[in-house]
């Protein structure tokens, strides 16, 4: 019985997530999934699959840097404000 209660709870909490990074994902948030390739918004050039972090919110949070014309892209595509 305890067997079938742990099953049931673990089902729940990964259904749980599941549906948080999906309404993450589709309101593009923070906690979502970004593209896996992407255009820089300025310049049109293409931004590799492989990233290389220039700062510590992209390691955390994904992201490029446009290798063209130093433009900071989120993981979604969009250009991200100047801090």
């Amino acid at each position: 019985m305890d067997f079938v209660v742990l099953i049931v709870l673990i089902v729940v909490a990964l259904s749980a997530g599941g549906a948080f990074t999906w309404q993450q994902t589709r309101a593009q948030g923070r906690f979502g999934i970004g593209k896996l390739k992407a255009k820089c918004p300025r310049c049109g050039t293409p931004l590799p699959m492989i990233r290389k972090p220039t700062s510590n919110e992209q390691k955390l949070w994904g992201g490029w840097t446009c290798p063209k014309c130093g433009c900071q892209v989120d993981k979604y595509g969009k250009e991200r404000a100047a801090a």
